[in-house]
């Protein structure tokens, strides 16, 4: 599904989080939205499924379009979007209830059978990689896995829902190397599927994993590109020096 940004503000309040970026997000590629913290990376990221529509004082100008339909024209309905365009949170936020029932439960409110989403809830969870490691245990609390299990979980909960586009805000950073690195094979699997955006703080992910990286500064996107171009050949001095350390 093709993802564009045109002209995107965002304020809270008054305080300006992310100026005018415009951006296209291509279908079966990973875009990494990387910069020092409080750059407006996370901010950005919320716009594409409204979650900004939540904050209080929060004001979101210019457009969004998705598959040419301006996601945040009056007749859409947020609620319908955040199906299209699934989220998964820095910290994995599993329902406290059971594995399957975590991920059957946004299935039955779209109105399936009983044995059509016990089908979904397999494939959703092959697809997230981890079945094999639950299949025994389906009816078991999801709050009993690890936080790596948990945060594929919140992946596979996601992917039931057949969205179009999957937004990842740091899926990482709570996560040990071992498990991360399980997310990281995961995302290069999924994206053949789904347009991803994915937030990360450790440029050697965006490196690992991104086909583009965008990187933001103060709220403004400096540059975006092909990762292994703007990794080694930055068309800005700012970039440059965020990726060689000298600040953020």
């Amino acid at each position: 599904s093709h993802l564009r940004a045109e002209k995107v503000s965002v304020f809270y309040e008054e305080k300006e989080a992310v100026k005018s970026a415009s951006i296209l997000f291509e279908p079966g590629e990973v875009t990494a939205l990387i910069g020092p913290s409080g750059c407006g990376k996370s901010s950005f990221l919320r716009c594409f499924n409204r979650m900004n529509d939540l904050i209080a004082g929060a004001k979101v100008t210019g457009k969004i379009f998705l598959n040419e339909q301006d996601i945040y024209a009056s007749d859409v309905d947020p609620v319908l979007l955040r199906r299209i365009v699934g989220m998964v949170f820095q910290k994995p936020n599993p329902f406290p209830k059971s594995i399957t029932e975590n991920i059957s439960w946004g299935l039955r409110m779209l109105g399936m059978s009983r044995q059509e989403i016990q089908n979904q809830v397999e494939r959703s969870l092959r697809r997230a990689a981890l079945w094999d490691e639950v299949k025994d245990r389906l009816q078991n609390s999801a709050l009993s896995l690890s936080g790596g299990q948990q945060q594929r979980l919140c992946i596979a909960r996601a992917i039931a829902m057949e969205p179009a586009v999957l937004l990842l805000d740091e899926p990482c950073s709570a996560l040990d190397p071992i498990a991360t690195a399980r997310i990281e094979d995961l995302l290069s699997e999924l994206k053949k599927s789904y347009t991803i955006l994915m937030v990360t703080h450790n440029m050697q992910q965006a490196a690992r994993v991104s086909d583009r990286t965008a990187f933001f500064l103060n709220g403004v996107l400096v540059e975006s590109g092909i990762t292994k171009e703007l990794f080694t050949r930055p068309r800005h001095e700012q970039t440059e020096n965020y990726l060689t350390g000298k600040f953020g």
